[in-house]
């Protein structure tokens, strides 16, 4: 290629294609620095001004936002595709940027009554260490007084749970409370709003009227809102050590900020707090429990989130209620009572009772003590490591089946404290363990005595056997 045929490409490349210097360079395999003289040297042309794919449709879409003002630019992009539209998503977004800016709007001030209302809200932390935490938080609207704890979940249970929480620190509870639309209190708005069913029986039980906020209006809520900004800028930089630093941490920013003054009321929420006309707590609290069905499987296990607990294997292939609770699980059949477990908030775990597999391990001799000895070993490292200090492998297994006759009078946590203070002072002798859990040693039975030793010489005179084929004798004949 001559130079004027090159200079030609270059020229087209740039002003027609609006390619850069190092994307021409790469095609026409020159260097950038021949092309910027090529260019430096021509009499720049007059671009071609094209018209842009999008001008045709500006119309219909101002249309479309004076209808609904709240229109996203992917609702826009879909809209516009059945019109013939070619142009990018990324066009869309640009150019639908003025109709889609947050419009200023004016609100009325909203002044409450003492215990009128309370204000209630879920927000989230994630933090390296403990990961996503959600913080349950309440609002007295009136005084400004605050109270909340985090938690693992956000779950029906834990919503209630933060609700109790709150009643018992402040001593009461607000006559409404106002939430958004969260599925612990709606479950769907159209055609017309439909509550939670156990969320209404909690709040019948407290007294307590529901009001859920409009969407997309948080203004309706703003007291509980700007609390939220203020939390996060208090945990912004934080680290803790576990989610109970965390609360304990957390308990003490709202306990000084409830101390302030507030900059409207000019008075602390504490000193307003004792203003509030609060509905006294009931004597006894609500559980605070999700309730859904299970199905126990072939191996006498129940999934719940994500997680599997043991039920006892007489259950096998029925269908169970568990009832969660933040801190453990209760599985009921036909409303008794065959299960309880601690909580496990890991993912994919296995939390075995080996005491639910007796029936099973008394119909299989061959195979019990060997699986005893697996579920003992396998319930906590720390009777691992006791059953492992054992001398022989029969050790071992009797040392297992021990621990598990244990079970049944005590309970797993007092079993395995005890152990662990035996592994902290090297022994791993049962009889040890018996001692500090104050048990019977078992004794071999004792021989029966007479009080009157003398009755052990009685003799008597051996009778022959020929008396007794006689008597039998006698006996035909009659």
């Amino acid at each position: 290629m001559d130079d004027q045929a090159l200079s030609q490409r270059v020229l087209h490349l740039r002003q027609v294609e609006n390619l850069s210097q190092r994307q021409i360079a790469e095609l026409v395999r020159i260097s950038r620095k021949r092309v910027r003289r090529i260019l430096q040297g021509s009499e720049p042309s007059k671009p071609v001004v094209k018209a842009s794919p999008f001008t045709a449709y500006i119309s219909l879409i101002a249309h479309w936002y004076k209808q609904y003002s709240r229109l996203q630019a992917i609702q826009v992009y879909e809209r516009l595709k059945p019109y013939g539209y070619q142009g990018s998503y990324v066009s869309v977004v640009r150019l639908t940027r003025e109709y889609r800016a947050m419009k200023q709007t004016a609100y009325h001030p909203l002044t409450f009554l003492p215990g009128e209302e309370a204000q209630v809200d879920w927000f989230f932390y994630n933090d390296d260490r403990l990961g996503q935490m959600a913080g349950f938080i309440y609002v007295l609207a009136y005084s400004r007084y605050a109270w909340g704890i985090f938690y693992p979940r956000t779950t029906f249970e834990f919503f209630l749970a933060g609700h109790m929480e709150c009643f018992n620190h402040i001593g009461g509870l607000a006559h409404r409370h106002r939430y958004d639309n969260l599925k612990s209190v709606v479950l769907k708005r159209d055609p017309e709003i439909e509550y939670n069913p156990q969320f209404m029986d909690f709040a019948r039980f407290y007294s307590f009227s529901i009001h859920a906020c409009n969407p997309y209006s948080g203004n309706e809520k703003g007291r509980v809102e700007r609390l939220v900004r203020d939390i996060r800028a208090f945990l912004y930089g934080e680290t803790f050590a576990d989610i109970a630093d965390l609360n304990d941490q957390f308990h003490r920013w709202l306990e000084n900020r409830n101390t302030t003054i507030h900059r409207t009321t000019g008075k602390t929420p504490k000193e307003l707090l004792a203003q509030e006309r609060l509905i006294p707590l009931p004597e006894h609290p609500y559980p605070p429990s999700r309730v859904i069905q299970a199905l126990v499987s072939k191996t006498a296990f129940i999934e719940f989130d994500t997680n599997i607990y043991s039920v006892p294997t007489t259950c096998a292939g029925k269908t169970v209620t568990v009832a969660a609770y933040p801190g453990y699980i209760e599985v009921y059949l036909s409303e008794s009572k065959i299960a309880i477990h601690e909580r496990s908030f890991g993912k994919k775990q296995k939390i075995d009772n080996p005491l639910h597999a007796e029936k099973l391990l008394a119909t299989t001799p061959a195979f019990k003590m060997r699986r005893i000895l697996d579920l003992i070993t396998g319930m906590d490292p720390i009777l691992r490591g006791f059953l492992d200090c054992q001398d022989t492998d029969s050790d071992r297994i009797n040392a297992a089946y021990h621990i598990f006759s244990i079970l049944r009078t005590h309970s797993r946590a007092m079993v395995i404290s005890a152990v662990r203070e035996l592994v902290a002072l090297s022994c791993f002798k049962i009889k040890a363990l018996n001692s500090l859990l104050q048990l019977p040693e078992s004794q071999e039975p004792q021989p029966l005595w007479p009080k009157n030793m003398n009755l052990l010489n009685l003799k008597y005179q051996e009778r022959s056997l020929t008396e007794y084929d006689k008597h039998s004798q006698d006996m035909g004949t009659a």
